[in-house]
């Protein structure tokens, strides 16, 4: 009977250790869709001369449903961008300048329970007229990223934010500007369809 005991017990250790292993050693992220958008009521550019603010919707893909974990690494594209109104200031997109190239850059909280999947978008470029009237063009880069976390729930993408700080060229003294939004919608581009997550 005490050997009984003892072989349940070390099968269920070992049950809950390869169950923790796998956690901890998932190495690949898993998305229900490729393809995606987020809008935004609110993305803000602060700069020397000012705050712009303005409506952004962003449209992209990624290469697989299937990503690994590796900072860096090239996943897709942000393939389409669109300005609304502006609440202060005006802004352009140099469209000519897609796509724009999304990198994975990490993951927050503590595997299995992932609570935001953070991105790099290189080469994002504009031109923002701020409301001390200065015309500044900007250029996002591998050093200088745009930012957006996605923020998850239950392995549920729910939000996303943008975020980042870029340099802006010699019209305005190569001074840095940065981007904060509010929490936009994340869903299948075209759709309002949540994305799901699971770790492999």
């Amino acid at each position: 009977m005490k050997h009984c005991k003892l072989l349940l017990m070390a099968v269920g250790a070992a049950v809950l250790l390869g169950g923790l292993t796998s956690a901890a050693s998932a190495r690949t992220l898993s998305y229900s869709s490729q393809s995606w958008w987020h809008i935004w009521r609110e993305v803000r550019f602060s700069g020397l001369f000012g705050t712009t603010s303005c409506q952004l919707t962003l449209e992209g893909s990624m290469h697989e449903r299937t990503i690994p974990k590796v900072r860096g690494w090239l996943v897709g594209f942000g393939t389409r961008a669109r300005l609304g109104s502006c609440a202060s200031g005006t802004a352009t997109i140099l469209s000519e300048t897609l796509p724009w190239h999304e990198e994975y850059a990490g993951f927050r909280g503590t595997l299995p329970n992932v609570i935001a999947i953070i991105a790099n978008f290189i080469n994002v470029s504009g031109r923002v007229r701020e409301t001390g009237g200065i015309t500044c063009l900007f250029r996002s880069t591998a050093t200088e990223p745009v930012v957006v976390t996605r923020n998850v729930s239950s392995g549920t993408i729910t939000s996303a934010e943008i975020g980042g700080s870029v340099r802006t060229g010699a019209e305005c003294f190569g001074a840095a500007g940065t981007f904060t939004s509010d929490r936009g919608t994340a869903a299948v581009a075209g759709t309002s369809t949540r994305i799901t997550i699971n770790l492999i």
